[in-house]
C-alpha cells in the first residue's frame, strides 16, 4: 500500500475520539451483526475505535484481527486492548504486503468490517479478493466509506470490485455521512 495516501498515524488520536461517538456509535453499528464467540476482521483498524468496542462484543471466546499497514496505529491499539483487559481477544496484524497474513486466516471470519480505508488501499479489487477469502460462507462484510471524502461512483466502483470477488450485496445501512452496503460471501 502506497504510504503517501494513507492517514498519517499521529491523526489515529482524532479517530478515538469519544464525541465520534455521536456520528459513529460502534455498539450501535455493528451490534445486530456480532454475536459472542465470532471471529471477526477490522480491515485497517487504525487505533481500535472500532476494534475495541468489537472484542467486547465477540467475548473472551471470539476473537478480533486489526490489520493495518501502519505499526504505530497496532501499537497504540495493543496498548489501548491491554489497558480495557482485552489483549487475549485484538490480535494486531501488520499488513506488509505479504499474502500470507490473509492466507492464514483462510474462510476464517464471521463477520468482517471495512470502514472508511477503501479508499487509501491502492488495489481495491485485491483489497476484496482477500477479504472474501478470509470470511467463512454467508458471512457478512459491513462496508462503508465517508461520503464527504468518496464520491459515490468510487464507492459503486468498490461494491463492482466486491461482486467481481464474490460477494453479493445486500442492503445500504444508514451510517452517519457515509456510503454503506451489507455484502455476503456466497
Amino acid at each position: 500500500m502506497d504510504k503517501k495516501s494513507v492517514c498519517p498515524w499521529w491523526l489515529g488520536y482524532f479517530l478515538i475520539n469519544p464525541f465520534r461517538k455521536y456520528l459513529h456509535n460502534p455498539e450501535n453499528i455493528l451490534g445486530p451483526y456480532l454475536k459472542k464467540g465470532m471471529k471477526v476482521i477490522d480491515y485497517g483498524s487504525a487505533m481500535g475505535y472500532f476494534s475495541l468496542p468489537m472484542a467486547k462484543m465477540v467475548g473472551e471466546k471470539g476473537k478480533v484481527y486489526c490489520f493495518d499497514i501502519q505499526e504505530k496505529m497496532l501499537d497504540k491499539l495493543a496498548s489501548r486492548a491491554k489497558k480495557s483487559g482485552l489483549e487475549n481477544i485484538i490480535e494486531p496484524c501488520l499488513i506488509s504486503g505479504n499474502d500470507k497474513i490473509f492466507n492464514d486466516l483462510n474462510q476464517h471470519a464471521d463477520f468482517a468490517l471495512l470502514f472508511a480505508v477503501a479508499h487509501e488501499v491502492p488495489d481495491r479489487e485485491q483489497l476484496f479478493k482477500n477479504l472474501y477469502g478470509m470470511l467463512k460462507s454467508k458471512s457478512i462484510l459491513l462496508f462503508s466509506e465517508p461520503a464527504g471524502h468518496v464520491p459515490l461512483s468510487d464507492f459503486l466502483q468498490s461494491i463492482s470490485y466486491a461482486e467481481k470477488a464474490g460477494f453479493i450485496p445486500l442492503i445500504q445501512p444508514k451510517i452517519g455521512k457515509g456510503h454503506s452496503i451489507l455484502l455476503e460471501k456466497e
